[in-house]
């Protein structure tokens, strides 16, 4: 029998912030990890609106047994601002998705959704090497990705956006980075035996509009979200329906938990 996870007075607290939050899953998923681990630390969801992100922010640096942060939708870029320093990864994609409380007390902002989200499709046999990607969306979990894909290996990544400026302005950065032209802005239409990934948050609701046709989609192809709740997107069940890999965003997070529990206990465990 598994003890019963416990919050007590001397807990300290991770937040994980966003709007909308409900569906979060790395909160019950690293509380599991901090748990098996026997550290007294808890992860809590916080619902931050986007306009009111400063203030909230100010309010949880002054609790002093706030020991960090998971940043999701829609604060991963703006929440970049309002670090006192960044990891260079960090920087580099212009994104965080975790804040660590250092031991001076200050608030450093860490990037791990690339490598969390390459370490799931691996841990799934997806493969990435010498493959072409197509990338929905332009955000902070796509450049990220972006990033990480090419260091693991990808051939190409056509990036489609509903705004076409932000689509290219991401393509530019990956290709000045890594000093070659491996990435570029194009339509949402896969091409044959493409990664097709969905890093927006369309799909997080039944009646979001899907950011592709799904009829595009062939077999040999694969169909890959960054949205873990729920875990069967309505895009991954027309996917696999044509017959499609899918692989849910869920993969992500329990790619990137290990990473970031690792990363808090390192100083707070």
């Amino acid at each position: 029998m598994v003890d019963c996870f416990q919050i007590k007075g001397t807990t300290r607290l991770m937040g994980m912030i966003g709007d909308p939050i409900a569906q979060a899953r790395t909160p019950a998923t690293i509380n599991a990890i901090f748990s098996s681990r026997g550290v007294d630390i808890a992860c809590v969801p916080l619902k931050v609106p986007a306009q009111e992100l400063e203030t909230i922010w100010a309010g949880l640096k002054g609790m002093p047994n706030l020991i960090g942060l998971g940043i999701t939708l829609p604060h991963k870029q703006t929440a970049l601002k309002l670090c006192d320093s960044l990891d260079p990864l960090a920087k580099r994609v212009g994104a965080v998705n975790v804040v660590r409380r250092e031991r001076d007390g200050s608030f450093r902002g860490y990037q791990f959704d690339g490598k969390g989200f390459v370490r799931g499709l691996q841990a799934n046999s997806v493969a990435i090497e010498n493959r072409d990607v197509l990338l929905l969306g332009a955000g902070g979990a796509a450049v990220a990705i972006a990033f990480a894909l090419v260091e693991a290996g990808a051939n190409s990544i056509t990036i489609s956006n509903r705004t076409t400026e932000k689509a290219q302005a991401l393509a530019d950065t990956v290709n000045a980075d890594f000093g070659r032209i491996v990435a570029k802005v194009g339509p949402a239409e896969p091409t044959v035996g493409q990664l097709v990934i969905n890093s927006t948050s369309l799909g997080l609701n039944d009646h979001d509009a899907l950011p592709l046709d799904p009829d595009l989609l062939r077999p040999g192809m694969t169909m890959a979200e960054v949205i873990a709740q729920p875990e069967r997107t309505r895009l991954l069940s027309k996917a696999e329906a044509r017959g499609v890999e899918t692989h849910s965003g869920l993969h992500m997070i329990r790619g990137q938990v290990g990473l970031i529990a690792d990363h808090i206990c390192e100083i707070w465990g």
